[in-house]
């Protein structure tokens, strides 16, 4: 077996010399533990994956949070070599290894540990980006195949919902001029599968607006989700790198409808949006506009007639008469009218 990163390198003991030379380090030995069960059950074995899962635990309980990445993302390689992103346990495992950098993310950010290597950090949520997003379409289209799985479609909501937050972390750890271009391309190639939840269609622009984006692994019993979501950076990336602002979920929802609910409301949130191209009128499909939305937040402060435009006026006036306009009226605006109606 070829020496992996994972297991720092190490080979698994050749002789008792060398057994008796690792019984001194006990890390070591549990290293040595884990080269033993892979050659003999195999790396795709589920005792094998669950010894990673655990020894990886056991280095979070004493603050080694490297260590544990280093192993669970072993983990997270094996469970999709050998399943798909859709299998149950695949998700789990990408739950709790994301939801453990974001912890490892804010430790580090409040210096409260010494082994923060942001080369090493980043290195890390690029490599399980790219293994959550390599097969994402495909696995969309297996998701919606009727009669779909309910823990199927689940998991594949929940691996973008990963992808959110490592966006979140690549964004966060990437301080240099090269890492930002790298990350704008790997967000224009994610925009060109905009992929979209399964239950409500929800682009990732819709869920990173949203307060309910939260990881919870289940891993670790007294752990909590640190909330994120909405964050600017991550959504001004997204709407920079084409992501449609006025794109519809399955109940005809902008993301600027979800800014606009009360239990979601940011002022700064709104603006941005808005900034951006929103239409603030635009219906979805129980009629409900962003204007009503925000005209029964008594914290709202922002002055919706400045971005209402004589345009949306007039198409929302046509819809409400219902006023024939196909093949009257310039294809763009033909659009701009469909984007107003009920």
């Amino acid at each position: 077996m070829h020496p992996r990163a994972s297991f720092r390198y190490q080979k698994e003991f050749a002789s008792s010399e060398e057994l008796d030379n690792a019984m001194t380090d006990l890390d070591s030995i549990r290293i040595q533990s884990l080269l033993v069960t892979e050659r003999i059950l195999g790396p795709y074995h589920k005792d094998t994956v669950f010894r990673l899962m655990f020894r990886g635990a056991s280095y979070v309980d004493v603050l080694r949070f490297q260590r544990c990445i280093d192993l669970w993302r072993r983990a997270l390689e094996i469970r999709i070599e050998k399943d798909t992103i859709l299998y149950s346990d695949t998700c789990f495992t990408a739950q709790a290894l994301v939801k453990l950098m974001v912890d490892f993310n804010e430790r580090c950010k409040n210096n409260e540990l010494a082994e923060c290597n942001d080369e090493q950090r980043f290195e890390d949520v690029i490599a399980v980006y790219e293994l959550l997003v390599e097969d994402l379409e495909e696995a969309r289209e297996l998701a919606i195949v009727q009669p779909s799985h309910k823990r199927q479609v689940e998991g594949f909501d929940r691996i973008l919902r990963c992808i959110t937050h490592l966006i979140y972390l690549m964004i966060q750890i990437g301080n240099t001029y090269e890492k930002k271009v790298f990350i704008q391309r790997l967000v224009v190639n994610i925009r060109r599968i905009n992929p979209k939840t399964i239950t409500t269609e929800d682009s990732l622009l819709h869920l990173c607006v949203s307060k309910l984006n939260t990881l919870r692994s289940n891993y670790f019993m007294d752990e909590e989700s640190i909330p994120i979501f909405p964050q600017r950076d991550v959504i001004e990336l997204l709407l920079d790198c084409g992501f449609d602002v006025n794109a519809r979920n399955g109940s005809n929802s902008t993301p600027l409808h979800i800014a606009s609910s009360s239990y979601n409301f940011n002022s700064w949130l709104i603006k941005l949006l808005l900034d951006y191209g929103a239409h603030i009128d635009q219906p979805n499909s129980s009629g409900k506009r962003p204007t009503e939305l925000l005209a029964l937040n008594p914290l709202n402060d922002v002055y919706v007639l400045n971005y209402i435009t004589l345009k949306c006026l007039c198409a929302t006036v046509i819809n409400k008469y219902k006023i024939c306009y196909r093949n009257q009226v310039p294809k763009s605006l033909e659009y701009l009218i469909q984007q107003h109606e009920h």
